[in-house]
């Protein structure tokens, strides 16, 4: 299993979205005692990367239920 291409700059295309998944779905069919351990390392590193970019973290000075 190989590791897909993954952008780490910007807001994720919707292929990333469906490579992670695709990935994710392999190595659960692999099962988690069968995978590759870096695999799974870089699975989980790209899987942040990916949500970091989706939500990013809040800026000090934002309040919950803050309107712009």
């Amino acid at each position: 299993m190989t590791e897909p291409a993954v952008r780490s700059a910007g807001s994720p295309a919707a292929s990333e979205i469906s490579a992670l998944i695709a990935w994710a779905r392999r190595l659960s069919q692999a099962g988690a005692r069968r995978a590759n351990p870096a695999e799974l390392a870089a699975f989980h590193h790209a899987k942040r990367d990916l949500l970091a970019r989706i939500h990013p973290p809040a800026a000090p000075d934002d309040q919950p239920g803050d309107l712009r």
